[in-house]
């Protein structure tokens, strides 16, 4: 079953990107292909997280991602695809709520896992993709293209331990998110900045610190002397 959940987790994601792109109404192309690329992105790691990680945190990441998606039916026009798309997403999403996944998921951390701040602040960054396709159904402005491409650029970094990239989501992250919300409608503004800001928050933490700089300002070593 564990195996079933996280190909419905994925088909799910497939079904919807399919969706967005053969009819993204009521989001423009550009908009709504932001939309697509972060849902397929997140919907491979979302099944990778499940078949692979098997932590818990993959469980609440999977279902967060799959009702993000079933939000979209709110707006959406009910094609054949975004109905696949609700049957294979409550599927999921009732797979992972039942007890399938009990003796597959991890009830403790694995040895060297990284925390829930690191996971989150990776997760979170990237999710800006398809965050600034959401709020701009009217199209993307350049502010947020430069959002878009600045949370993959930092999510990448800071999976691979770069410190550079906590300190872009530190220091750069807050001026892009400004430049963005001032770029789109006032609820989108709003939701940019909530998004914002909690991850700067995340950023400023020292368990985000830890997982890309376990021991900083360590001092030189001592010659011995003669």
């Amino acid at each position: 079953m564990p195996f079933v959940i996280a190909a419905a987790t994925m088909a799910a994601g497939f079904a919807w990107t399919v969706h967005l792109l053969v009819s993204g109404d009521p989001w423009e192309a550009d908009s709504a292909m932001a939309i697509a690329i972060g849902t397929l992105t997140l919907s491979i790691a979302a099944m990778t997280a499940l078949l692979l990680s098997r932590g818990r945190w993959a469980r609440y990441f999977a279902i967060t991602l799959l009702v993000a998606e079933l939000l979209i039916a709110l707006v959406a026009e009910l094609t054949g695809w975004a109905i696949a798309a609700l049957v294979l997403s409550a599927l999921a999403l009732a797979g992972l709520g039942g007890p399938w996944m009990h003796g597959w998921l991890r009830q403790r951390p694995a040895a060297g896992a990284p925390g829930g701040v690191p996971i989150a602040l990776t997760i979170g960054t990237f999710s800006l993709v398809p965050l600034v396709g959401v709020v701009s159904p009217s199209g993307l402005e350049p502010a947020h293209g430069l959002l878009g491409a600045a949370g993959i650029l930092f999510s990448w970094g800071y999976m691979k331990g770069g410190v550079w990239a906590m300190y872009g989501l530190r220091f750069a992250l807050p001026v892009l998110t400004l430049l963005a919300a001032a770029a789109s409608p006032p609820a989108g503004a709003a939701t940019l900045l909530a998004a914002g800001t909690a991850l700067v928050y995340l950023a400023w933490t020292k368990d985000a610190r830890l997982a890309v700089d376990p021991m900083p300002g360590l001092p030189a070593p001592r010659r011995k002397r003669k």
